[in-house]
């Protein structure tokens, strides 16, 4: 058998990405951990072995043009270490140690499944980051299902911290749903947001964030962030990258001895974490078919903030949100399902098919400044199903994948007023689908691998609201349905991409893509008239073509308030052809530098294009809408380097890093200003094309270094924004007091990125590796205005905080996880975050999962 080093460690079932195509190898004679490794670069597959699993034995170097599962036999060509393919597309390790030919260790079979080497969701990077992102020449990063189990995270928020680039954003805390900021781009689509690929496009105009994501972890298999330009499916309308939400697997879930699996999940902890717990089953039906289904709920209450510092935009602005030092309505309950089946049609067609929903309560409010609370439900329904398939019947030319999916949510609303609850729903259903093929030709200078296909989707956003018509016929609650319009917006996209494999050091890869929007909608201006009663006085505050809109009116009269409705229609559609190109070299096999360029674009969102009204149950004067409002378009240059390195010090340590550094202008940068509506004779607020170029630099590093009984890892942002200071304002009239034209001012940016944060990610192995300790210090840099028109809330100062966190496996099948966040118990206000909502005081958590 395959003698490992003495780790005491019960091997699980690993796992490749078979592909069946020939491959350049170039592997010296190594440890089988750092064998392994290489194979796993050069191949493009994935095979994954435990941390700190080795071996005495040493491997065959391999050299030349092969297909994978041939390279991997002659490694262990006549080293004891034998490789066989078995039924069921297994394949068997087996060995003696080399002296005694005694048998030792076994390794269980390895299963060889037609997937994409991005099945893989953990490996030995920051975070449990699998070795394909080192493959990337790009900015990726993956958050492992390990350390979303170890983060004990009140939220999806809570996960992404440490990720390099990464922000949540904080304002709207009472939701809980989360807005994801990527290198300074947040909100309105920017950065396109799945669940197993199915775009989540909703958006809620309000004090804060506007994009909302509902998905809870407790089935999430791994988050995936690209940050720079997407070439294929996933790309189309973002402007800065996507983050995707996968869900676990039947092979998560059954292990490989079994037909069948359950996974058990209970946390609880202090600071109002009251409970999270969810159970998971999957069972094989055949060889070719499985099932999974499974229900998780959560039930967090309103947590204490920290004791030790001070607040002082909390004493400035008192405690609206505040009591007892606990934050009000900051908890929720929240109920999880997933249903999922997956299976082969044949030897060469896979499907799966999944449905996911998140069901959320939730309050928001505040005490107001006669202390009467005022509290608003919130229920949100989130349904994703998905449908996709992959055919590869063994040619070199065909490996097509597809999707359908559906994406479906509900924002219910029971809004208090003085005359009781008033009801709301804000929703938007989208649909979409995705076909994409790639083919690899031999030719005379390398592997050329193409890949092509299309995507499109449509969004309809859709807000209801009552008729609450005063004296005066205003429909107060028309402030709701005009912040958060209704429209649909349609989005298709095609692309093709080559890549040119030139031997194994150079690697080319040159893409286009054409991107095509159209949005359209219906909403109105509301205009302020005023008719006098009695004698009208000598002086008209406000003329328009021979009009007095508004008079100067002495005490013994009266007026009497009318709000005139002008329609506004948009139609506004549009297109781009996107270009890009990446090129990446090894000098060495642990070093790939690389450069990347990408132009991306992103169409007006629903919102930005149709807002009006203002805020609800008061006069509608507030909001108009662009319909002349330009696309985002943005260039991303990037240089970097990965490092993949085994056995550094030892046969059984490796070390993990990618280091990328950016520089990205955005032309016609969409932000909030005033402008002119000349139907109504007023100013008002809308969404604005920021002139000249916003500019965004900055440098991301993620790194570990494992060594078996013990670990090191972290991240590393810097970022630095330019915001174009002025706009102009297209329109039939923009304003007299410019004689026409333009109407330059200076637009309101509402949040503004801290430049640095970084986390420092330690722990230790022991007994056995049954125990883990671990700490975490992240410190983030407070924000500073990009100029004086940002918004006083959403500045935050800088703070540094510590997390322990640990497990202890009883068995193969039974863990204890515990944590403790925020150690020092630090009163801070989290970055992209409102001085209302300071983030949770010292929490502690232990949970227990059972495996059988």
């Amino acid at each position: 058998m395959l003698l490992f080093a003495d780790t005491g460690y019960t091997q699980q079932s690993e796992i490749v990405q078979a592909d069946r195509a020939a491959r350049l190898f170039d592997i010296p004679s190594l440890p089988v951990l750092g064998a392994i490794s290489a194979f796993n670069r050069q191949s493009g597959l994935q095979v994954t072995l435990p941390a700190g699993v080795g071996s005495n034995a040493r491997t065959n170097p391999v050299k030349g043009s092969y297909r994978p599962e041939v390279a991997l036999a002659r490694m262990f060509e006549g080293t004891g270490v034998s490789y066989a393919i078995g039924d069921a597309a297994q394949a068997i390790l087996s060995a003696s140690d080399g002296t005694s030919g005694e048998a030792a260790t076994t390794l269980r079979p390895i299963v060889i499944v037609g997937k994409s080497r991005r099945d893989a969701t953990a490996g030995a990077g920051f975070q449990g980051t699998p070795d394909w992102v080192y493959d990337e020449a790009g900015s990726v990063s993956v958050v492992s299902r390990q350390a979303i189990q170890n983060s004990a995270a009140r939220n999806a928020n809570d996960v992404l911290d440490n990720v390099a680039g990464v922000l949540t954003n904080r304002s709207e805390s009472q939701n809980p749903g989360i807005s994801i900021s990527v290198r300074g781009l947040q909100d309105q689509n920017r950065v396109a947001t799945s669940i197993d690929g199915a775009r989540q496009s909703f958006q809620r105009t309000s004090h804060g964030s506007s994009q909302r994501v509902y998905v809870d972890t407790a089935f999430i298999r791994a988050i995936e962030v690209e940050k720079g330009g997407v070439s294929g499916v996933g790309g189309a309308g973002a402007l800065g990258g996507s983050v995707n939400f996968r869900t676990i697997e039947a092979d998560d879930i059954i292990q490989a001895d079994r037909r069948w699996g359950v996974e058990v999940d209970a946390t609880t902890g202090t600071n109002a974490y009251n409970f999270n717990g969810s159970i998971a089953g999957a069972v094989r039906l055949s060889d070719d078919f499985s099932i999974l289904g499974g229900v998780a709920h959560k039930n967090i209450g309103d947590y204490e903030y920290g004791k030790n510092g001070t607040i002082t935009q909390l004493d400035e602005l008192g405690s609206g949100t505040a009591r007892n030092d606990a934050v009000i309505f900051s908890g929720m309950e929240w109920t999880t399902t997933l249903l999922k089946a997956e299976g082969n049609l044949s030897d060469d067609l896979s499907f799966d098919l999944s449905w996911m929903r998140n069901d959320a309560d939730s309050q928001q409010g505040s005490y107001g400044v006669d202390d009467v609370l005022r509290a608003d439900d919130q229920t949100v329904v989130n349904d994703t199903v998905t449908a996709s398939f992959t055919w590869d019947p063994g040619s070199d030319l065909i490996n097509l994948q597809g999707r359908l999916w559906y994406n479906n949510l509900k924002n219910d609303e029971q809004r208090g007023y003085a005359d009781g609850a008033l009801p709301l729903t804000y929703g938007m259903e989208s649909f979409g689908a995705s076909l994409e093929n790639t083919s690899q030709v031999d030719t005379s200078v390398g592997l050329l691998s193409l890949n092509y296909g299309f995507e499109g989707f449509r969004d309809n956003g859709e807000t209801k609201t009552p008729v609450l018509l005063d004296e005066n016929g205003y429909d107060g609650a028309y402030g709701f349905k005009g912040a958060n319009p209704s429209g649909q917006r349609d989005t298709l996209s095609g692309f093709a991409n080559a890549t040119l494999e030139h031997g194994d050091w150079l690697t080319f890869t040159g893409g286009l893509r054409y991107d095509y929007y159209r949005l359209t909608g219906s909403t109105v201006v509301h205009g302020w008239e005023q008719t006098v009663v009695g004698t009208p006085g000598v002086n008209c505050l406000l003329w328009r073509n021979g009009t007095c809109f508004r008079w100067q009116i002495p005490p013994s009269q009266t007026i009497v308030n009318s709000y005139p409705q002008y329609p506004v229609d948009v139609d506004m559609s549009g297109g781009a052809w996107l270009p890009s190109a990446t090129v990446a070299v090894k000098p060495f096999d642990w070093l790939q530098p690389f450069v990347k360029y990408a132009r991306t674009y992103r169409p007006p969102a629903i919102t930005e294009a149709l807002i009006s009204g203002g805020h609800p149950l008061v006069a509608p004067l507030e909001n108009a809408p662009n319909p002349w409002l330009r696309p985002e378009s943005a260039d991303t240059f990037e240089i970097g380097a990965n490092i993949t390195q085994d056995a550094v010090f030892s046969a059984d340590d490796s070390f993990r890093m990618k280091t990328v550094l950016f520089y990205r202008n955005v032309k016609d940068y969409i932000s909030m200003g005033t402008i002119f509506n000349e139907q109504a004779g007023r100013l008002y607020n809308t969404h604005v094309n920021l002139d000249g170029t916003t500019h965004m630099k900055g440098v991301e590093i993620e790194a570990n270094y494992d060594a078996g009984g013990y670990y090191i890892g972290g991240s590393f942002t810097w970022l630095h924004t330019d915001f174009a200071e002025t706009y102009t304002y297209q329109g039939v009239d923009t304003g007299p007091w410019t004689g026409g034209g333009t109407y330059p001012a200076t637009p309101a940016i509402l949040f503004a990125p801290p430049k640095t944060k970084f986390t420092i990610d330690a722990g230790v192995r022991l007994l056995e590796q049954k125990l883990v300790v671990g700490g975490r210090l992240t410190h983030v840099g407070g924000s500073e205005p990009a100029y004086g028109q940002l918004v006083g809330n959403y500045l935050t100062e800088d703070y540094t905080l510590l997390d322990i966190y640990g497990s202890y496996a009883f068995s193969d099948s039974v863990k204890l996880r515990f944590a403790v966040n925020n150690v020092t118990d630090k009163a801070y206000v989290p970055s992209l975050g409102t001085a209302s909502f300071p983030a949770p005081g010292r929490t502690m958590t232990a949970s227990l999962n059972f495996k059988f």
